[in-house]
């Protein structure tokens, strides 16, 4: 379980693309539904905006979070997007249970000074954030192996539980970082096509008390 260590880690396996998934799960399918679409909504609210007004403050998000599950979510206004990234979540969430990631298995704390501290089964990962919450913007820094990764994304409370929103091209990002062999898997080169295209998907890690 090295690869979960840290939160990186834990939001990296959410987006598990690896060649395993050909047999259960139509990736291509998936980016065609996405790619080929071109459904708008011009009328939608801004989700950024509902996000921003609800902001909780920086106090009411300190302390310790035990994780509980994690999702994807799509703030954009393709109305064509959230069929495939349905078909993207059921499986990553199916990898994540087979990989033994389950409520219990690690928790979260946030700190005053701005420390962020990972606890999981096997080890304890501290690392960095800044939280605005006039926007509920909120920014990762954190250090594995020699390397340094980062991530932006939202902040929610959903009915008492913390929800991280992390943008999925940082965790895409960190997968090949840390497998730099990923860069050539087709998958994940599909995976990119995505995320370069919608920028408005997020791993959504939700936390309770």
């Amino acid at each position: 379980m090295k690869r979960l260590i840290t939160l990186v880690m834990l939001v990296a396996s959410v987006m598990l693309f690896s060649v395993e998934a050909s047999a259960q799960f139509d990736l291509s399918r998936a980016i065609g539904t996405l790619l080929g679409g071109s459904a708008e909504s011009t009328d939608a609210p801004n989700p950024y905006d509902a996000i921003a007004e609800a902001a909780p403050s920086k106090s009411r998000i300190l302390g310790t979070w035990q994780y509980k599950t994690a999702s994807m979510e799509y703030l954009g206004n393709n109305q064509l997007a959230g069929a495939a990234i349905s078909q993207l979540e059921g499986f990553a969430l199916g990898e994540l249970k087979k990989m033994g990631v389950v409520e219990g298995c690690c928790s979260l704390t946030l700190r005053r000074n701005g420390m962020a501290v990972i606890s999981t089964l096997d080890a304890l990962q501290e690392g960095s954030f800044t939280y605005d919450e006039t926007s509920a913007r909120v920014t990762a820094t954190t250090m594995s192996g020699g390397e340094t990764f980062s991530f932006d994304g939202y902040i929610k409370m959903v009915s008492e539980n913390l929800v991280v929103l992390i943008d999925a091209r940082d965790v895409l990002d960190a997968m090949v970082k840390t497998s730099p062999e990923l860069a050539t898997n087709q998958s994940v080169v599909m995976a990119r096509a995505v995320l370069d295209s919608f920028t408005d998907i997020y791993i959504g890690v939700i936390f309770k008390r």
